[in-house]
């Protein structure tokens, strides 16, 4: 019987045969969108371009966790439940309320990414390394504390129309982005120590989105060695270029490349490129 098993939400973005292969459970967000099951052939990113309309979204319930606890404990001593950022999700809360419930609590640690998606997803991969190396949970949580404070997330919009009106920046703010890239200065996002998420930084080199995420990386990688996440919406082939580019320039190890999940490209909408580096 393995001693530590992870357990994360599908907003760690890893790729699902990486996940099958390393034995992570994943609790699964919430999505409400009527339009897939009204056109089943069509990907939410088609759907969403196509009627310019919202999905609806939210945390897992606490008896959703539960369920996975009871499930993952029956062939492991303990679990690291490794969340998505609580500023930015009430996941960690209903993490947190399934183990109040649960009849061993204290065979369930918890830790607070204060990321999402690659960021995340770059977490729970080195949670996994140690695990398998044979490091006890509370070193590993005090490993994943430093590991937390090294890694940079830039994401780059096409446009805000989709996280202004699901709420999530408001018109000025839009207006804002909008007059700096009609300047030549492309604004990205990213999420900050305290796990909150806003336009953190300015790209001057180019409108180019695919270049301008690349510079980011590149001027990480002069600071020292990097290891890199990458997500992608619905531009796939720019995702691989970008791979390629990384890892044959910057002579980075790309970690995963995969799908931004649902409960986050809806809200940062078509074309939206993310990736995410660790110093090692």
């Amino acid at each position: 019987m393995p001693k530590i098993k992870i357990i994360t939400e599908d907003v760690c973005s890893l790729p699902p045969k990486l996940i099958k292969d390393l034995g992570i459970k994943t609790v699964k967000t919430k999505i409400f969108f009527p339009e897939l099951e009204k056109f089943p052939e069509k990907n939410i990113y088609q759907l969403i371009q196509e009627t310019k309309a919202v999905p609806k979204t939210s945390a897992p319930p606490p008896g959703d966790y539960l369920k996975v606890y009871r499930e993952v404990l029956k062939d492991c001593e303990k679990v690291l439940v490794i969340s998505i950022s609580s500023k930015l999700s009430a996941c960690f809360n209903s993490a947190f309320q399934a183990k109040e419930l649960f009849e061993e609590p204290e065979r369930i640690y918890l830790f607070d990414s204060k990321q999402a998606v690659a960021g995340q997803g770059i977490l729970v991969l080195k949670a996994a390394e140690l695990i398998k190396e044979g490091k006890e949970i509370g070193e590993i949580l005090k490993i994943l504390e430093k590991i937390r404070l090294k890694i940079k997330l830039f994401g780059f919009l096409k446009t805000t129309f989709w996280a202004e009106k699901s709420g999530r920046i408001n018109s000025k703010l839009a207006l804002a982005f909008k007059t700096l890239k009609s300047f030549g200065i492309f604004p990205y996002f990213g999420i900050r120590k305290d796990g909150t998420v806003g336009f953190s930084g300015f790209n001057f080199w180019t409108e180019d989105e695919f270049e301008a995420i690349f510079n980011q990386l590149k001027h990480q990688a002069k600071k020292g060695e990097i290891e890199v996440g990458i997500n992608f919406t619905d531009n796939v082939d720019l995702s691989l270029k970008l791979k390629e580019k990384v890892e044959k320039e910057l002579n980075a190890k790309v970690l995963f490349l995969s799908l931004v999940p649902p409960i986050v490209g809806s809200i940062s909408g078509p074309g939206s490129l993310i990736a995410a580096c660790c110093h090692v």
